[in-house]
């Protein structure tokens, strides 16, 4: 999708705290003048992951990447889209339990049609129900203290996630060379 995106991308993800590998190519298409907009939980059930996720708003600024967040209930939606080309949706978080640790299914629908009714759609959430996120009001919302603390948590949650995958990929080692009986 990064690579070969030209006009734009959307992705709407519950937890979005993406990798280096992944904020890599977001970087690189947005440098390539892909306007990517990203719609996030701006209420979530997972307040460590939020304030993980806010804290990496600043390279998200610096990378000219827009920001909204939904703020009519929980957000669990799973969808992105780019260029009314293609679109996937399902259960896939932007983070690496779902891309290393669980068990995840996307449905990837590559057909204009679709795309494109996917791509209108979400131009509607973020007009009605979404608050763009701007540098400025991130600034003004987040003083020096609130950004220390958003740092932590994505410490603490970069730390969970490293031990939570860890485990996992031992385990699926342990599975795949066990003895068969």
């Amino acid at each position: 999708m990064f690579k070969d995106a030209r006009s734009h991308i959307y992705i709407m993800s519950s937890y979005f705290l993406p990798g280096m590998l992944l904020r890599k190519k977001m970087a690189r298409a947005a440098s390539k003048g892909v306007k990517i907009k990203l719609i996030l939980a701006g209420v979530s059930d997972v307040k460590l992951a939020k304030h993980a996720e806010r804290y990496i708003y600043r390279w998200i600024f610096r990378n000219n990447i827009e920001v909204y967040e939904y703020n009519q209930s929980v957000l669990h939606a799973k969808i992105a889209t780019y260029d009314g080309k293609w679109s996937t949706i399902g259960s896939y978080n932007v983070n690496n339990i779902s891309a290393f640790a669980s068990i995840e299914l996307n449905l990837d629908v590559n057909e204009e049609n679709f795309a494109r009714s996917m791509q209108t759609h979400i131009e509607e959430v973020i007009r009605q129900d979404c608050e763009q996120i701007t540098e400025e009001d991130y600034r003004t919302r987040y003083n020096f203290l609130k950004r220390l603390f958003q740092h932590g948590c994505y410490q603490v949650v970069r730390v969970l996630f490293f031990l939570f995958t860890f485990y996992f990929k031992q385990r699926s080692f342990k599975t795949a060379h066990a003895p068969k009986e």
